[in-house]
């Protein structure tokens, strides 16, 4: 009920994953029970768990090139989609190195113009749980919930919500969702899930979690977040670190030294870094990550 009123649907199906790639499993399932013939389309910066459930799935697909800043680029889509009767299209809500957010409503238009039956699911694994807490101004700019033509969303509940037990959420349309709901006699109820069986232990602290922060919690979290990110870029440009670039918490910029690298753990992607903000980050661990950097450009 959290998430669904967090993603504006009232008629909706879901369920707690093990986490995101489960998440996303899950809809393109969905999407290939609805539209079995369908390609599926995806950005050069979609999540690896994209291609290996394309694979597991055993469903055609399209890679479709990304912007400088990460985001697909809708005129390369359109190019690969039009000549289509039927698409499944993956949209990035914040991809893993740049934050990278694919708009949804450019990607439905297209898919309209061209009389294309389609299904669109969401990969919101970090920014499901950001994006909503943002100013109204700015959430308008980047909107991705139910509002829009998505079919499903997956999101994980041990990144920016911070649960201690890896899991997920995801969320359907209901009149979807009854695709795959198949009775079961000998258990009384309806195969509806993945995975079947599954702990009851994890939905409780992930609920827990929710709870204790609470929605004015989490917009307080992506606040400061915001803040560190907005410190962070202007570091960066005042000493001119190169390809800096910011997507809401997440910054990116050129990779450093392998000795930088490793200090700080940072996640690297060929001439990519990145740091993504979180609410246990500190300005004092921005600034002494900023004091190892300026010594490089010396």
């Amino acid at each position: 009920h959290f998430f669904a009123e967090l993603f504006h649907i009232k008629s909706y199906w879901g369920y707690v994953t093990n986490g995101g790639t489960e998440g996303n499993l899950y809809g393109m399932y969905l999407a290939r029970e609805l539209h079995p013939k369908a390609t599926v389309f995806f950005s050069e910066h979609t999540h690896y768990s994209i291609k290996k459930n394309v694979h597991l799935l055993g469903m055609k697909s399209c890679m479709v090139k990304s912007q400088r800043n990460g985001e697909i680029d809708y005129t390369d889509f359109e190019d690969k989609v039009k000549m289509h009767r039927e698409a499944i299209v993956v949209a990035n809500i914040g991809t893993t190195m740049m934050g990278a957010i694919d708009n949804v409503r450019p990607l439905a238009k297209i898919l309209e113009r061209h009389h294309i039956r389609s299904y669109i699911h969401a990969d919101a694994a970090l920014y499901g749980m950001v994006l909503p807490f943002l100013p109204q101004n700015e959430q308008k700019e980047k909107l991705f919930d139910f509002r829009t033509k998505l079919n499903s969303i997956a999101v994980s509940g041990h990144k920016f919500a911070g649960s201690p037990i890896p899991c997920g959420i995801v969320i359907v349309r209901k009149h979807l969702a009854q695709k795959l709901q198949t009775y079961i006699e000998y258990i009384d109820a309806h195969d509806t899930t993945l995975s079947g069986s599954r702990d009851a232990f994890t939905p409780l602290i992930f609920w827990y979690r929710i709870k204790t922060i609470g929605l004015h919690g989490f917009k307080k979290q992506v606040a400061y977040c915001t803040e560190l990110a907005d410190f962070l870029v202007k570091e960066l440009n005042k000493i001119g670190w190169p390809d800096v670039m910011q997507s809401s918490i997440t910054v990116s910029f050129r990779r450093p030294s392998e000795k930088i690298i490793k200090k700080w753990e940072l996640a690297t992607q060929k001439d990519i870094a990145h740091v993504i903000c979180l609410p246990h980050e500190t300005k004092e661990q921005l600034h002494r990550f900023m004091e190892d950097l300026k010594k490089e450009m010396k």
